[in-house]
């Protein structure tokens, strides 16, 4: 009697097990040899070798850009120091394009992978329904069978049982695994998508560059053109822009000094904000606070960032309430204009290549409002001598000394 129970209920557990056996020899072994995925794979693989050669040429240059920073200034050594930082540039941009198309193809790799074990997921539950299906049919053979189970051995029969529970449980279980994982494969997509997002947010400040690129030739070309190529020329005009630059900074210096000193004197009170604002909507910066590839370089420290994507005659408002210490701007001539904003805590700010001032001296300003137009372009009002196209030059300063304004713009 136990035998012909045996025999029986093995009958019942075959179909299952086989069941098992069948449906999970897919899975993995589909998605392992899946050709789009290979593919993918591939060009991964590809993009990676090409961004590493990539990378070896950009940091052969800024190895040149190293040395050539450090020899004497002569004009040879000028134009060596451009034509590497424009080489530079055009590496890292290409650069950043790969990237960006190899996290576009990883993305794709990763819905490949979704997909995959999206059908694992249908499968297993498939698998399971025929096994509740199985399991209710032995049920229903359990009352031809209760003859034969009184008469034999009752825990036996029961322990056969638990057997199915427990087969009942492991797929189960492996529903629950294979959930977990394409979570787990949904959140990397969605890093996936993240670092695609920091890739073209660095592709953006790249493209800024192509700006930096543009300047870094009109530089070149303005050097040329002023010196025809001879050394004692640009000697001269170096000398020229330096004494410039010098008695701006000084005029800079001092006018804020008179500024707090008149405030003291009236007893006038500093409005004050919680923080900076930025002072126009662009954000791509293309030149850093003493950024080591400022074309200028050679004559000064960059005392500010330049503000790019800026166009000729774009609003510029106040970074933080304050009073007009001094407006700078001569209508019709090319020399620099700027405003020069004090604030409260000893800072002050400079809004430099104004094209068109807003506010007048010996007033104050409210945070976010307009004071000027922008400028920057070669020869128009307010643009200066020192620069290379429409832009914002912004100053932060702290006591009088420039400080890097991106420790305050939000």
């Amino acid at each position: 009697m136990k035998k012909l129970l045996l025999i029986i209920l093995i009958i019942i557990l075959l179909p299952l097990l086989n069941i098992v056996a069948q449906d999970n020899e897919g899975g993995n072994f589909i998605e392992s040899f899946d050709p789009e995925i290979q593919r993918l794979k591939d060009e991964i693989q590809g993009s990676q070798d090409q961004i590493e050669e990539l990378q070896k040429q950009q940091k052969t240059y800024e190895d040149n850009l190293q040395i050539k920073r450090q020899q004497i200034n002569t004009l040879k050594n000028q134009m060596g120091i451009l034509d590497d930082s424009i080489a530079k540039l055009v590496l890292e941009v290409q650069t950043t394009e790969l990237q960006i198309e190899q996290s576009n193809l990883e993305i794709q790799n990763i819905q490949l992978q979704i997909g995959h074990k999206e059908e694992e997921i249908r499968n297993q539950q498939s698998k399971i329904a025929r096994v509740l299906n199985t399991l209710n049919k032995s049920s229903r053979k359990r009352n031809n069978l209760e003859v034969l189970v009184l008469e034999g051995n009752l825990g036996g029969f029961f322990n056969e049982l638990n057997q199915l529970q427990s087969l009942e449980n492991t797929l189960s279980t492996e529903l629950l695994g294979l959930k977990e994982l394409r979570e787990e494969l949904q959140i990397k997509e969605e890093n996936l998508e993240k670092r695609k997002d920091q890739l073209t947010n660095l592709h953006d400040k790249l493209m800024g560059n192509q700006e930096k690129l543009l300047a870094d030739q009109y530089v070149k070309g303005t050097l040329l053109n002023s010196t025809k190529g001879q050394e004692q020329n640009y000697q001269n005009l170096l000398a020229q822009v330096k004494a410039e630059q010098n008695r701006i900074e000084a005029e800079i210096q001092n006018l804020e000094i008179e500024a707090r000193r008149r405030l003291l004197e009236t007893e006038g009170v500093l409005p004050s904000d919680d923080a900076f604002i930025w002072p126009i909507a662009s954000r791509k910066i293309t030149a850093y606070f003493h950024d080591p590839d400022y074309p200028f370089r050679y004559i000064f420290e960059h005392p500010a960032i330049d503000i790019g994507d800026t166009p000729q005659g774009t609003p510029i408002r106040a970074a933080r309430s304050g009073y007009v210490a001094t407006v700078r701007f001569t209508p019709g001539s090319s020399s620099y204009g700027y405003i020069l904003l004090v604030h409260p805590g000893g800072l002050s700010t400079v809004y430099g290549h104004i094209s068109r001032p807003y506010v007048e001296e010996d007033s104050f300003v409210v945070q976010g409002e307009v004071i000027a137009l922008s400028g920057g372009a070669p020869g128009t009002s307010g643009a200066g001598s020192l620069t290379t196209g429409p832009h914002l030059h912004f100053e932060v300063r702290l006591n009088g000394i420039p400080v890097n304004p991106l420790n305050y713009l939000p």
